[in-house]
């Protein structure tokens, strides 16, 4: 009996270390497919955009309830946006302020073809090192 329940979990272990990871889909198996090297690159998918505002108390009002309540109103053409905007990330270039307010820290980007650095919450923009507009 116990060589049995031992031979029973060390299965169901190499099975679970064997399957994808939950919520992934199993790869699919081609015996046809090229080697790496031959295939065509993908560029990644683009970005998210970012919120982002002229003025950082702007920013705080609007994304008071959160981003997904935040997009809900950029979204309506009628509502009050602050002068705020989704900026795609293309545009955003470094970071040139910082500020902690309320134990929580913001920061103050460069955006083309703009004069006025736009409001983001510290830790949204990439690094110094990444691609993108500079």
């Amino acid at each position: 009996m116990k060589r049995c329940l031992l031979l029973t979990a060390t299965c169901l272990l190499a099975v679970l270390a064997a399957a994808p990871a939950f919520g992934q889909p199993a790869p699919k198996l081609r015996s046809t497919e090229k080697p790496a090297a031959d295939k065509p690159s993908r560029s990644p998918a683009p970005a998210a955009p970012v919120i982002a505002c002229p003025s950082v108390a702007n920013y705080r009002m609007l994304l008071h309830d959160g981003p997904a309540a935040a997009a809900a109103t950029l979204a309506d053409p009628k509502a009050d946006h602050l002068g705020c905007a989704a900026l795609p990330r293309k545009t955003i270039g470094a970071v040139v302020d910082r500020v902690t307010l309320g134990g929580r820290s913001y920061e103050c980007a460069a955006v083309k073809d703009t004069t006025v650095c736009h409001w983001v919450e510290a830790g949204l923009l990439p690094s110094a090192g990444e691609a993108g507009w500079r």
